[in-house]
């Protein structure tokens, strides 16, 4: 005996956001085909005809209408891979906000340095310059500039110099 065909419901509201992120040229290319395969349902199309269409297997349809049916329009976009948790805890981040407030030079090695003495956890400096990027901070290089301006009276004796310097001409006296 067959399986009866699998229908879902989908109300006005819900087909109009779904024309939105059909066409909308910012949503990801997975997000919209999912959109027009539940459009297309809502029009009467079964899953051997969407599946022909669009080139996709019976199953990848019916768990596209689960995830549908499960959590609506946000069910439609993949979820973030599963990984390693951060080792950042928000006590962490506060106390990396507290040190880029400061007017030192920080980089990332400075920074787990401080990490590893003030919460003894060890994160290595390119997983926490990738995790100071999603809190906004961006780096930058470093270039030496002087932390006070000079004393006029102290930089005076030797401007002769200084410009023979910057000039390429070096002789020691």
């Amino acid at each position: 005996m067959a399986r009866p065909a699998r229908r879902i419901d989908i109300s006005e509201d819900a087909d109009a956001l779904l024309r939105e992120l059909e066409t909308s040229p910012s949503t990801h290319p997975k997000v919209r085909l999912r959109a027009s395969i539940l459009r297309l349902h809502r029009q009467g199309w079964s899953i051997p005809q969407l599946s022909a269409h669009f080139g996709r297997n019976h199953q990848a349809i019916h768990h596209d209408f689960t995830r549908f049916e499960e959590r609506g329009i946000p069910g439609l976009a993949d979820e973030c891979p599963p990984g390693q948790p951060s080792k950042v805890t928000p006590e962490m981040e506060q106390f990396l906000h507290e040190k880029l407030r400061e007017q030192r030079f920080w980089n990332a090695p400075l920074l787990c340095e401080g990490l590893a003495q003030q919460f003894g956890v060890v994160i290595r400096p390119r997983a926490l310059a990738n995790h100071l990027q999603r809190l906004g901070y961006s780096w930058k290089r470093a270039r030496y500039s002087p932390a006070q301006t000079l004393d006029p009276e102290l930089v005076a004796p030797h401007q002769a110099s200084l410009e023979t310097l910057k000039r390429g001409h070096w002789t020691a006296s």
